[in-house]
């Protein structure tokens, strides 16, 4: 439990974080000791920095609180809009980073990593409107293992076995390189020309495979830190979905050429019998 699912457990009045007094937070401090007799998964360490987050950072707690995206990060809720005010607009996000930092970080991280190891790429997505408030350390971390990710789909490609590629599937999914892109730079762009190096060669030589048509496709998620990168990855998704139209326009006049011939033959064979009956009259 951390500071956030505390709040959540005490049903602190959100709105009004920042108008309680001196005793509207020893009256908080009581019912959390109260809380702690009761409830034995309430820890010391998180009843007290709740405390102390009320007295020391209550600008900062009210941001997480006030703010539907973080406060269902860290409360491991899922509120509506409705539940929340109008988003702060103006913030400091190094006051946010320090405090997060200080209370949060071990529940940040442990996000990322059970999305990570579950490939729910879009979850962490969610949250990175407000990636400028997140901890540099957690932020590291994730991208190291973003990397190593992107390195485990280089290898398993180069090596060009079939059997693992169940182990790369995300390499299909577009919201990985939507992520990636928070984390650009000229050693993930070149990671991502040898990517794209491996699968165009492989859609080149077999242009009805899925597979190799899904990763150009996402792909193009990715904002490269070198512009002309992310040229090169629309520009290859825009030939794959116009080979694909042209594919399926074939395929779609040859099925058509077929039924045509079929009802030819048939109306051929209607005409003959017709024929052959009028002929004996």
């Amino acid at each position: 439990m951390n500071i956030i699912e505390l709040f959540e457990e005490l049903k602190i009045d959100k709105s009004n974080i920042l108008l309680f007094s001196a005793e509207d937070i020893i009256r908080i401090e009581k019912q959390v000791n109260v809380e702690k007799r009761i409830n034995p998964e309430i820890d010391v360490n998180v009843a007290n920095n709740l405390i102390l987050a009320l007295k020391e950072y209550r600008q900062e707690l009210y941001f997480i609180v006030s703010n539907r995206i973080l406060y269902n990060l860290f409360s491991k809720k899922n509120y509506s809009r409705n539940n929340f005010p109008s988003p702060q607009r103006e913030y400091d996000s190094e006051k946010i980073q320090f405090f997060i930092n200080q209370f949060l970080n071990d529940d940040l991280v442990l996000f990322f990593d059970q999305h990570l190891s579950q490939n729910k790429f879009d979850f962490i997505n969610d949250i990175f409107d407000f990636k400028d408030c997140f901890p540099e350390d957690a932020l590291f971390q994730l991208n190291k293992k973003l990397n190593g990710k992107l390195d485990a789909i280089l290898v398993n490609l180069s090596q060009n076995n079939s059997q693992n590629m169940s182990a790369i599937s995300y390499v299909e999914y577009r919201s990985f390189f939507v992520l990636l892109s928070y984390f650009s730079s000229i050693e993930m762009d070149n990671k991502i020309r040898s990517l794209v190096n491996i699968v165009s060669e492989r859609y080149n030589a077999n242009k009805l495979s899925d597979f190799y048509m899904t990763c150009i496709s996402s792909m193009q998620g990715y904002v490269a830190y070198d512009h002309s990168l992310t040229e090169v990855l629309v520009s290859n998704r825009e030939a794959v979905h116009s080979n694909s139209i042209e594919s399926g326009s074939s395929g779609s006049s040859e099925g058509i050429s077929g039924k045509t011939i079929f009802f030819i033959i048939l109306a051929l064979i209607k005409i003959l019998v017709l024929f052959s009956k009028c002929s004996r009259h």
